[in-house]
Formats: structure tokens, C-alpha cells, sequence
């Protein structure tokens, strides 16, 4: 089968310098604000799947290509790294193996689903929290330290001078500290579903995308997730109580397992919102209810993602779709 996103298509060098521009601009401008960049940031990925969904693998790797060498000029080679790793190279995989047909005819292809998809998003963000894990533990203050000593800063922030203030900013690091690294990544692989899902509703309201969009409220992810999350979670715990997690193999233990169960626990999240969406079709009030749902997962944090990460977690073992009679995925 044919990928329409050949270098004999015109549009794919310019789709792609413009998707770079943008990104690299989002990016840039971004990490360059204030808190409010973050939003920025987030969105970074977008030009990057919609050069990939609307005109081809050749389109987004181009578009990776060069927004990584704009951003070069302009950023250390550290925040570079951040960016490649973080945004472009998901992006371009994700995109990737969502426009490649599996099976069928060149007439009547059959695409990946949303939970082939799905289980691809996972294992770019395990492979994501490891390398995190990995570089961290690498440089002069150890994973522990880094994450504790950048805590420190920004909590520090909001601390006042006296003793109890002081005592309550050691509590909230040391609660905190192992949460952190799995927290970034977690909201970064969130960032790429968002932004995913938003590239293809654009390309199918102004242009043709390659393929048609995944159904949504099919997505169900394997058993294997959920048995890693809690064979994750109790390492994590018994090593954190054993041996504590200020430093050494005992912190880079604790803290890789934790970032697994967060990583993981945006694919559940990911799964309770489908549960969502299958048990209300067919309502007439389903736009109101998913949009309640929505502004409950963005506003109320981290409660509002947890409850339904905790709904996908027990779709995995209860398959609330079977029992209340939603079809089968196709």
C-alpha cells in the first residue's frame, strides 16, 4: 500500500517547515514564560502529529528534524534533548504506526485501533520514565538529590521564614520527591494523547486525514498493564519502607516504580474515559456528560484523573462494557 507522503508530493517540505516553525516556536516561547508557558509546551507536539496524520511519516520526521535543529540554536543541548525525547520522538512514532495499514486491500485498509494504539502510547512512556530514571541518577547529585534539590526550589517559592514553615516544606519534599519524575512523564504522555486526538479532529474538519479516526470507546488495554502497576506499586512500597529512598539503588528502585504505576496509570485513565463514552452512546445528554467529565479530569487534580484512572483500572478485571451490554470492539 502507498503512502501518499512521497517526496514527489509537493506539500510535504512545506507542511513540514511550517510544522517544525510552530512547534519549535510553542516549545521555545514556552520554557521562556511563566507558568502559564506550560500550556505551551504541552501543545508543542500538535504540528508535529498534524503534519504526521494529514501528510505522511516523511512529513513528521522532516517537521522532528528540523524543529529540533531551530530549537539548538536558541537552547542548551539539554532542554533540546528534553524536547527530542520528550515531544518530537512520540510524535513521530505514535503517528507513524497510526497511519500504517495492518491488513486489507489498497482499496479497503485496516488501520491500528485505539487499543493497538493505546498499548504503543504505554510503552513509550515505560521506556520514557527509565531513561528519565537512568539520566537522573547519573548526574553529580543522584536521582534523590536532583529531584529533592529542584523541590526545594520551587517550594521554596511559597515558604516563609519560620521554623514550622521550614519543617512543612521538608514534609511536602519528602512526600512528594519519588511522585515527581513519573508525575512529568505521566502529564507528558497525557499532553501527546490530547494533542493527538486534536490534530485529528482538525485534519477532519479542514483537510483529509490518512486514515479514519480510531474509535474512541473501544480502547481496552491488555491485563499486562495493570498486573505490572501493582507488582510496580508493591515494589515501590516495600522497598520505600525497608530501605528508605534518599539515595543509592534503594532510590533509583522506588523511584523508577512509581514513575511505572503514574506512566501506567495514564493508560487507565485513557480506559475510563472510553468506558465513559461506550456507556453513554446513544444519549442525548452524552455532549453534557462527557464535557462534565472532562473539566472534572483538568480541574479537580489530581482527584478528578484519579477517579477515572481508577475506573480503567477496574474495566482491566470487571469489563463494565460486557456487563452493561456495550458491543464488542470491531
Amino acid at each position: 500500500m502507498k503512502d501518499r507522503a512521497t517526496p514527489l508530493n509537493p506539500f510535504v517540505p512545506l507542511v513540514a517547515l511550517v510544522a517544525a516553525f510552530v512547534s519549535a516556536l510553542l516549545f521555545g516561547f514556552g520554557m521562556a514564560s511563566s507558568f502559564w508557558g506550560l500550556f505551551l509546551v504541552i501543545a508543542s507536539p500538535l504540528p508535529i502529529y498534524v503534519a504526521g496524520l494529514g501528510w505522511g511519516s516523511l512529513a513528521s520526521g522532516f517537521a522532528g528534524v528540523l524543529a529540533v535543529a531551530c530549537l539548538l540554536m536558541f537552547f542548551d543541548p539539554v532542554m533540546t534533548s528534553v524536547y527530542s525525547l520528550g515531544f518530537v520522538v512520540p510524535a513521530f512514532i505514535l503517528t507513524h504506526l497510526a497511519i500504517q495499514p495492518v491488513t486489507g486491500t489498497d482499496e479497503t485498509p485496516r488501520w491500528l485501533p485505539a487499543s493497538a494504539l493505546a498499548r504503543v502510547f504505554l510503552v513509550v512512556g515505560l521506556i520514557e520514565i527509565t531513561l528519565v530514571a537512568i539520566v537522573l541518577t547519573l548526574t553529580e547529585a543522584g536521582l534523590a538529590g536532583t529531584v529533592r534539590s529542584n523541590l526545594y526550589e520551587v517550594a521554596s517559592w511559597f515558604e516563609d521564614s519560620d521554623e514550622e514553615s521550614r519543617q512543612a516544606l521538608a514534609d511536602l519534599v519528602g512526600f512528594w520527591d519519588s511522585l515527581v519524575p513519573g508525575t512529568l512523564v505521566g502529564a507528558i504522555m497525557v499532553s501527546h494523547a490530547v494533542m493527538g486526538a486534536l490534530a485529528q479532529g482538525l485534519l477532519v474538519s479542514f483537510a483529509t486525514p490518512m486514515r479514519p479516526s480510531p474509535v474512541f470507546w473501544q480502547l481496552r488495554l491488555p491485563v499486562w498493564p495493570s498486573v505490572t502497576a501493582l507488582v510496580a506499586a508493591a515494589v515501590a512500597l516495600g522497598v520505600d519502607t525497608l530501605y528508605g529512598s534518599t539515595g543509592g539503588l534503594a532510590a533509583f528502585v522506588v523511584y523508577l516504580a512509581t514513575g511505572i504505576v503514574l506512566v501506567l496509570g495514564t493508560g487507565f485513565l485513557l480506559q475510563g474515559l472510553a468506558v465513559l463514552h461506550a456507556l453513554t452512546r446513544g444519549m442525548g445528554m452524552q455532549p453534557l456528560i462527557l464535557m462534565a467529565a472532562y473539566v472534572v479530569v483538568l480541574v479537580f487534580q489530581p482527584f478528578g484523573a484519579l477517579a477515572f484512572a481508577a475506573v480503567g483500572f477496574a474495566d482491566c478485571w470487571a469489563g463494565f462494557r460486557e456487563r452493561f451490554g456495550v458491543a464488542d470492539d470491531a
